[in-house]
């Protein structure tokens, strides 16, 4: 299945390796400065600087290892105080009583910021079953098909987006929809999720042909859709036999990938999306013995690098030209490799939401 839902990484607070580092570093601070100070003649100097000790590790550390910091800058500090001879005067008083001022605020600083930290991790935990249960991971087998699917969301602070895909066993054989709602943020997210709660819900009835589904499907969402919204998508019904079904309303057709062929569209009638008035038809293919079918989104093809130009999936073929044999193993490699690819194309940064789903007949050989 896919890879495991990560959180945002600001959420998930320091390393305990990173901790560390930041422990060390703190103290070697408020050591070296306060020693330097203490071998010295010169009048006092660094007092202010020790300081810094503490405020740094209240970004990084917890409250605990922040106390030990700055008990240890106020230490240097009356120290300092007693070897000039003034911790019994009012400056000297002044000076550990500023030191203490700043090391307790660093203090407090850490915990308010440990508690943030602590909500914002639950917020994402929360967040994250939440879009896991909108877009389910795929399986690696449906009834004798190997899958793999990626999602990549342009959001770094969302798991899932608009793009949206799901696989359903039927007893004809797989069902699929891979689909693409308008526009971004949660009201996409909100209409991606009423799409796949249709879908699962019609997929798998005996009596539903593929066309019937897709039409159920925009009946469920058109009271969510303003009057400029709409999905695109692309619905599939593969039979153990290797008849591939298809209906497009309005998405980029599925590709048949064979070894030593460019890519092949499947599917040409190009229905309006859901929501602006279907017309669907109902196109029938034959997915052959070692050939694999790619199904996508537009942030595939239209991943634009510096220079403007298109990803082009017919360059970068290879990447995904079905092997000897096929294992759930292979095709998970192969959709790594093809996002790996896009991501060098764009420079390192996914702007466009990017789903991709991947199948083959499991474990076949290629002739």
């Amino acid at each position: 299945m896919t890879g495991p839902v990560q959180a945002p990484q600001d959420a998930r607070g320091a390393s305990p390796h990173r901790e560390a580092v930041a422990l060390v570093l703190a103290v070697a601070w408020v050591v070296v400065l306060g020693g330097a100070q203490g071998v010295s003649e010169s009048r006092l100097v660094v007092v202010p600087w020790l300081a810094l000790g503490p405020l740094a590790a209240s970004l990084v550390l917890p409250w605990r290892r922040t106390a030990v910091v700055a008990v240890l800058s106020v230490v240097a500090v009356a120290l300092l105080s007693l070897k000039v001879h003034d911790l019994a005067t009012g400056l000297g008083v002044v000076r550990v009583l500023g030191s203490a001022a700043l090391a307790g605020f660093a203090v407090f600083s850490a915990s308010v910021r440990v508690q943030r930290e602590r909500r914002i991790r639950a917020v994402t935990e929360i967040a994250t079953v939440a879009q896991t249960a909108i877009q389910h991971p795929v399986p690696t087998q449906v009834a004798g098909l190997a899958l793999a699917s990626r999602y990549v969301s342009a959001s770094a602070d969302a798991l899932v987006g608009g793009d949206l895909y799901d696989v359903v066993a039927t007893e004809q054989g797989v069902r699929v929809i891979v689909g693409d709602v308008r526009g971004k943020g949660l009201p996409a997210v909100h209409t991606a999720a009423a799409v796949l709660s249709a879908f699962r819900h019609t997929a798998p009835l005996p009596a539903a042909r593929l066309d019937d589904v897709a039409r159920a499907v925009e009946t469920a969402v058109l009271g969510r859709l303003g009057p400029e919204d709409f999905v695109t998508a692309v619905f599939c019904d593969v039979q153990p036999d290797g008849t591939l079904d298809v209906v497009l309303c309005g998405h980029p057709s599925p590709l048949r990938l064979a070894a030593g062929r460019a890519p092949e569209a499947v599917a040409e009638h190009r229905s309006p999306p859901l929501g602006l008035g279907l017309d669907v038809c109902v196109e029938t293919s034959v997915l052959g013995e070692g050939e694999r079918l790619l199904l996508f989104t537009d942030g595939l093809v239209e991943a634009r690098d510096a220079d403007g130009a298109f990803f082009d999936l017919s360059c970068h073929r290879d990447l995904l030209a079905p092997p000897a044999s096929t294992t759930p193993e292979t095709l998970e490699a192969d959709l790594d490799r093809l996002l790996a690819a896009v991501r060098t194309h764009v420079g390192g940064v996914v702007t466009d939401d990017l789903a991709l789903l991947l199948l083959q007949q499991a474990g076949v050989r290629v002739p």
